[in-house]
């Protein structure tokens, strides 16, 4: 019988799924990766969402021959030693789009409106209406860098405040970005002129500090960067160089290098910084596991990831 290995945490949806078309499926969210592939050598498919898929892992699993990663994105897997060892990657491109563009629209919102700050005071007795005040969401002009599908939700969430939406995608056509309300310009252009900036791209060496020193100085006063794509696309210690001279700009965040406790680099810079909740909410992650059979969309394994 076929083993498939998930070590992470998933809704049993996938795992009674698979058992029924026949599959052995340990599924152990507590035992490290590395402990379970050198128990389990004869996987033939592994499921991740975090968890890094190393040469090592694979060498451990000799059998192995389909990695899938249940989420947007695949910078946790070595992909280009996956084509060496023909074993195929999949992921789930679409499936927590909707969970993360609500996620920033909360963080959006609760930065406006300074909702953390006032909920803690408001506790403590004090009345600071004035100072926590804040802005207003509605007419102001929002870049968007990334257009898939976490980027076009977001522009669903974003029009009932009647924004003007900017958008840059490597991908996307033209006249598509316009389509859905969205026009396409240059990354340069959206860091000097929006008042709301959000990165939904992915990550790896060709994103790697993508947001420079050179965009963040041309950022507007009082604009606000959001980062909930992957760890390492902003040049954080560029971001806190801006800062401490003087540039008024606010950053927001919830990516971090290990998605576990423990101090956060962004902790010293970041304005609101979470943990990595979007891809973890309960609707879609039962929603998420049922994909193997219909929803798993596979990487090209001949061909190296694209650049941004």
């Amino acid at each position: 019988m076929n083993k498939v290995l998930i070590p992470t945490k998933l809704s049993n949806v996938a795992a009674n799924t698979l058992k029924t078309a026949g599959y052995e499926v340990v599924q152990d969210a507590d035992t490290p990766l590395e402990e379970q592939a050198a128990a389990h050598p004869d996987t033939v498919a592994l499921i991740v969402r975090s968890e890094k898929v190393t040469p090592a892992i694979m060498d451990a699993l000799p059998s192995l021959k389909l990695v899938i990663r249940a989420g947007a994105g695949y910078d946790n897997i070595d992909i280009v030693y996956a084509r060496k060892k023909n074993v195929d990657v999949m992921n789930t491109p679409g499936a927590n789009s909707n969970a993360v563009a609500e996620e920033v629209m909360a963080m959006i919102l609760a930065y406006y409106r300074h909702i953390v700050q006032a909920d803690a005071t408001t506790r403590e007795g004090l009345w600071e209406k004035k100072k926590y005040m804040g802005s207003e969401l509605t007419k102001k002009t929002v870049g968007i860098i990334g257009l898939g599908n976490i980027g076009r939700n977001l522009v669903k969430r974003l029009q009932g405040f009647e924004p003007t939406l900017l958008g840059y995608d490597h991908f996307l056509a033209r006249q598509r970005a316009l389509n859905i309300g969205v026009t396409p310009t240059s990354i340069e252009d959206i860091f000097s002129q929006c008042d709301i900036i959000t990165l939904h791209v992915p990550g790896g060496p060709s994103t790697h500090h993508m947001v420079n020193a050179e965009l963040i100085d041309s950022m507007k006063d009082g604009a606000v960067l959001i980062n909930c794509s992957r760890y390492g696309v902003v040049d954080e210690e560029a971001l806190a160089a801006a800062k401490a001279a003087g540039k008024n700009i606010g950053y927001l965040t919830d990516v971090h290098p290990k998605d576990a406790p423990g101090e956060k680099p962004s902790a010293s810079v970041a304005d609101l910084i979470l943990p990595h909740l979007a891809p973890t909410p309960g609707r879609p992650t039962r929603r998420r596991p049922s994909a193997p059979q219909n929803r798993w969309w596979p990487i090209s394994l001949t061909e190296t990831p694209p650049a941004w």
